[in-house]
């Protein structure tokens, strides 16, 4: 079914998704902080020991805003390889980008106050 040319090719590009994941951590500042929030609310969600539903929803805002902030990184770098100087059009674009990283914060914020507030209330 599969060929070992095809499973050596998709070996192949984890190889890069690895070194573009090893890049954001190492070098995007946003993403940093994005990644420690994440772990952040990991041990907040062991320490209340949270549902399995809340853990999906949590995990999935977490994928979701670390998603959108390696495409905003990515549309970052080829925005300015493209124009390193300013640009008006070349700011627009960037800031588009940002904002979607933006409405994926809200809404991931959102989603941890939905599943927080009751656990906060209960320690009072």
């Amino acid at each position: 079914m599969f060929s070992l040319k095809v499973i050596m090719e998709r070996l192949r590009s984890l190889v890069f998704a690895w070194k573009g994941l090893c890049y954001l951590v190492s070098k995007e500042n946003s993403f940093k902080y994005q990644l420690f929030f994440s772990l952040l609310i990991i041990g907040i969600g062991f320490y209340f020991q949270i549902k399995a539903s809340e853990w999906i929803a949590q995990l999935i805002m977490m994928a979701l805003v670390l998603s959108v902030e390696g495409l905003n990184s990515s549309i970052e770098l080829l925005a300015d390889y493209i124009q390193p100087q300013y640009d008006s059009k070349i700011g627009k674009l960037k800031d588009v980008a940002a904002g979607a990283v933006l409405v994926t914060g809200i809404f991931a914020l959102v989603v941890l106050l939905i599943i927080y507030i009751p656990y906060i209330l209960a320690l009072f």
